[in-house]
């Protein structure tokens, strides 16, 4: 019996050459009847071919495509026809009243007043002697005022290095993240949204969650429906994305392509026989297929570009 990820690499990497053949401007009539008949052999292949047109399709609405360009006026219509490309993807209004709190997290993103891309690491301006970046694909609001100093993570992620406060007296820092009041005790530390919940990583100092549990230096937890998990060390090389670099100490390759994956727009994988391989080194985030050259360079594998937005990892 084959392995089931293995199946579903195998198909998806058809269905993406499939894609590439399609594509090309001197396709012959042939060939689209030879793609005809492999998605008609199985429910598997029509599914991949959804996916990778589903991918596509979320490609096109991005900024920046000449297709776009004349149809579509201004960079906030362009993000809302993204989010709506992105909720319909899994499945119509179903899809989209089961996807409610996600549409609303990505809502309140749009219109956060700190924004970046995927690929862009920004500096946060805060009007304290605070440092703050942004990782990629994130959204935070400010909100200072005589009480507190308050940062909202929207979307995505943030490194903090809490700085004294110039008032007196002085006002509590504070990361509010899905509900959660995250105070900094003198830190620095990261806030991460996840798919599962909001990972707090603490590097320096103690934060206080929610008036409740103080993470020390060195920890992370987990907090997934307000609840904390078990805490875990933390791993300082995961905050070197500040400094636009991938560290890598005996990373698994599937986990270092998807952390990279975050950096870039399209479709990023390995071959799951591929997956346990160990990676060591450092690995430039401003520049993902630099990254993916360095990769190849280190391990005996092939860096297997099927389409810009289509990119696999395959054995040599």
């Amino acid at each position: 019996m084959p392995d089931q990820a293995a199946l579903e690499f195998h198909v998806l990497e058809q269905a993406a050459e499939w894609f590439a053949v399609l594509s090309a401007p001197d396709v012959a009539p042939g060939e689209h009847q030879a793609w005809q008949r492999w998605l008609d052999a199985s429910h598997q292949h029509r599914e991949a071919w959804r996916r990778v047109e589903s991918i596509n399709t979320q490609l096109q609405a991005l900024p920046g495509a000449p297709a776009r360009a004349a149809l579509v006026a201004g960079p906030r219509r362009r993000r809302a026809l993204k989010a709506l490309l992105l909720l319909c993807a899994g499945g119509g209004a179903g899809a989209l009243a089961m996807r409610r709190e996600e549409a609303g997290e990505f809502l309140a993103a749009l219109h956060a007043g700190h924004r970046t891309a995927v690929g862009v690491i920004a500096a946060l301006p805060l009007p304290d002697r605070t440092q703050a970046w942004l990782n990629t694909d994130s959204a935070a609001d400010l909100a200072y005022d005589s009480t507190q100093r308050l940062i909202v993570l929207r979307r995505g992620e943030i490194l903090l290095h809490s700085g004294a406060d110039h008032q007196q007296p002085a006002r509590p820092l504070v990361v509010e993240a899905r509900g959660l009041r995250l105070r900094a005790l003198g830190t620095r530390f990261a806030v991460r949204l996840t798919e599962q919940g909001t990972r707090l990583a603490v590097y320096d100092g103690a934060v206080q969650v929610n008036d409740g549990v103080v993470v020390p230096a060195g920890a992370q937890v987990e907090i997934t429906g307000g609840l904390a998990g078990a805490m875990t060390p933390a791993n300082e090389e995961s905050s070197a994305w500040s400094r636009k670099l991938l560290i890598a100490t005996q990373m698994r390759l599937d986990d270092f392509l998807a952390e990279l994956a975050r950096y870039r727009h399209g479709h990023l994988a390995c071959d799951p026989a591929l997956a346990g391989m160990r990676l060591v080194g450092s690995y430039p985030l401003g520049d993902t297929d630099q990254a993916l050259d360095m990769l190849e360079a280190a391990l005996p594998v092939r860096v297997k570009r099927t389409l810009s937005w289509w990119v696999s990892i395959t054995p040599r």
